[in-house]
């Protein structure tokens, strides 16, 4: 409720707008309620304005406020922040371009493991594809330093690739990692939706030293966080957001949320296949390993590869690196069907 300078003009206090104690009040109550709901040990918020308002919001969650916080606020007005009930060991933030939000990282002991969690919010579609890559390279440099790592937050870049470019970004990211988004449901991938387009714009990325529980990762919507059209009940203010604060609604995002273990990571080992297993098999997710597959065609969506049973199967990737006549061993770990045709969706070099 201080006017510093740094608010969108429809949260300057007591202005025609609307913004006004009541309205804080509302607000911090309807966002305790989901992170009550959530319940999670540790929780990333998004374009928090200030620790006093994060303060205020930890006290309302009541007998589950949180007992560690982290907030820098390089960012003025609408940065990252966490919440812990593990201690937290240190934090450092790092600029990438100094219009945007930094990456921050903070280290939390988790009952004797320590966890690198990198909190990010990177520049939004209207920024273009080069300054989300710079963000991209810059978490790379850093999180490659680590051994056990969560990247999260919103990275405003999707799963799919579309012709612009828009979604390369983080896909930069999840070539060495786990995108835990493919332990989930295809048709229900997104956390936003704009009219309606529905996006995986959030993202829950692990190194592959983090013992994820598997088909634990959900998309947080309960009835009372939908409207009428399914989608997140945003905190509304009239005429189109240039009118007043009506105390409805809590976000156009929806929360992400998974579970891990602190006990040693125990790896499934894939089974090794033919491509023909792969042409006939009505699952999405897979753990197949397919060997000696020759690249057979490429063309500016992805490859095409053939087993010595001259089987075939296309892989969608616009950005693979897999060379035409070369041979390879293949992990594969999602399919697809497009236009009837079965497809490889995600997969890795064994």
């Amino acid at each position: 409720m201080k006017k510093s300078g740094y608010e969108y003009k429809e949260y300057i206090p007591n202005t025609k707008s609307g913004w006004n104690q009541k309205m804080l009040n509302i607000k911090i109550k309807h966002i305790a309620r989901v992170i009550k709901d959530i319940n999670a040990d540790i929780i990333a918020l998004q374009e928090v304005e200030s620790k006093t308002v994060l303060k205020r919001l930890n006290l309302t969650l009541g007998n589950k406020k949180y007992p560690y916080m982290y907030s820098d606020f390089i960012n003025k007005g609408v940065d990252n922040v966490l919440l812990s009930r593990y201690p937290i060991k240190s934090h450092k933030a790092y600029r990438v371009n100094g219009r945007f939000r930094p990456i921050h990282k903070v280290m939390v002991d988790i009952k004797g493991l320590h966890v690198s969690l990198f909190l990010n919010h990177w520049p939004s579609y209207k920024h273009g594809v080069k300054k989300r890559m710079k963000f991209a390279k810059k978490l790379e440099n850093l999180y490659s330093k680590e051994k056990n790592y969560i990247l999260l937050g919103d990275f405003n870049s999707p799963l799919h690739v579309d012709k612009n470019g828009w979604g390369k970004a983080i896909h930069y990211v999840m070539k060495d990692n786990i995108n835990l988004w493919y332990d989930f449901v295809n048709a229900q991938r997104y956390s936003h939706t704009f009219y309606k387009s529905k996006n995986a714009l959030d993202h829950i990325i692990i190194s592959k030293t983090i013992n994820y529980k598997e088909g634990s990762f959900k998309v947080f919507k309960p009835k009372y966080l939908l409207n009428k059209y399914k989608q997140p009940k945003r905190w509304l203010i009239s005429k189109n957001g240039r009118g007043k604060h009506l105390g409805l609604g809590y976000s156009d995002h929806f929360a992400i949320v998974a579970t891990f273990s602190t006990k040693s990571y125990k790896k499934n080992k894939p089974l090794h296949v033919k491509i023909k297993r792969l042409l006939q098999t009505h699952k999405t997710r897979v753990n197949y390993v397919v060997d000696d597959v020759m690249v057979v065609d490429k063309n500016k969506y992805g490859v095409t590869i053939e087993d010595k049973n001259r089987d075939k199967i296309y892989i969608y990737n616009p950005y693979s690196e897999l060379v035409l006549g070369k041979i390879y061993s293949l992990h594969v770990k999602e399919l697809a069907t497009y236009k009837g045709k079965k497809e490889i969706v995600l997969v890795e070099q064994n």
